[in-house]
């Protein structure tokens, strides 16, 4: 969990502009944004387990990207979800320098809705979170 929250808020400043493309520009970015950072982290992100599971090196690269491109699609759902449940516009989220803005808050709300997604995800690839 702890790698996941992680994960989260590094994606969350290191996502690229947005000035004043489209929603489906914004998501578009966004997603191949969080799949290239995760896949950049992902030899310190993923556990020891996974690292050390006798898998194929084609196996492990398989899965990495089934869960960098699972997260981003995590992602961008629950960016959607939040800015529809806050009535927030995308390119108010998404700004400038490309960070993820929570106006008056943590992104609490966000995560808890990012979270589980990720979690299923990671479920679903096989890989136990340690």
């Amino acid at each position: 969990m702890i790698r996941i929250s992680l994960i989260t808020w590094i994606m969350l400043f290191a996502a690229p502009t947005a000035y004043s493309q489209s929603d489906k520009d914004i998501l578009e970015a966004v997603r191949a944004s969080v799949t290239k950072i995760f896949l950049e982290q992902a030899s310190w992100v993923l556990p020891e387990s996974f690292r050390n599971s006798g898998l194929a090196p084609s196996d492990k690269e398989r899965l990495v990207e089934q869960l960098a491109n699972a997260t981003a699609t995590c992602f961008v759902d629950a960016l959607v979800e939040y800015a529809n449940l806050n009535d927030v516009p995308l390119s108010d989220l998404v700004s400038d320098d490309w960070s993820i803005t929570f106006e008056g808050g943590t992104g609490y709300e966000f995560e808890q809705l990012l979270n589980p997604c990720v979690l299923r995800a990671w479920e679903v690839a096989g890989v136990n979170r340690e």
